[in-house]
């Protein structure tokens, strides 16, 4: 997840500072490696490209507007019984984006956004080791600090806490 992620930080400067992440599908299969990612379609508003490294892809599609969606306020009342799955902090954050090579500003500052491939990356360690397909759907920005809570069972993946964040499917 690590060496996509780094192909996908090659997105650099103009309009993709400040890009959020909406939607991003890991896949196992095989693909032409690339050292930069393949743009599938790009207009002023989104961007969708293709990292590949071998044996695994990732599609991102990208808001390049900088604004985030709105936040749903319908969690169940229930599920913010559990215990918090984790934190980032920032610290965390910088590592990462400087191990990826991501200079996206909105890492960068004294409350950085989580980049959404490190949740990826994050979200996929708790899964099966056997799956061959995540697909998540970014519906608010997790900033550092965030407490998060964390479901995935039956195929469906839930990350959550002061509202739904990530909601997505894996096989």
């Amino acid at each position: 997840m690590l060496e996509l992620a780094k192909i996908t930080a090659r997105l650099k400067g103009g309009a993709y500072d400040n890009a959020l992440i909406i939607k991003a599908e890991w896949k196992k299969e095989e693909c032409t490696p690339n050292k930069v990612p393949d743009i599938v379609k790009e207009t002023s508003k989104y961007l969708i490209c293709k990292a590949c490294i071998g044996e695994a892809s990732l599609t991102t599609r990208m808001f390049l507007t900088g604004k985030a969606t709105e936040a749903e306020a319908d969690i169940p009342s229930r599920l913010n019984e559990d215990k918090p799955w984790r934190s980032f902090n920032r610290d965390e954050v910088i590592s990462f984006v400087s191990e990826v090579g991501d200079t996206n500003p909105i890492h960068q500052t004294h409350k950085p956004i989580v980049p959404g491939m490190m949740l990826m990356n994050y979200i996929k360690n708790e899964l099966p080791a056997k799956i061959s397909r995540i697909e998540l759907s970014f519906r608010q920005a997790v900033y550092a600090g965030d407490k998060l809570f964390l479901k995935a069972s039956e195929g469906i993946i839930l990350l959550y806490g002061r509202n739904i964040f990530i909601k997505g499917k894996y096989e």
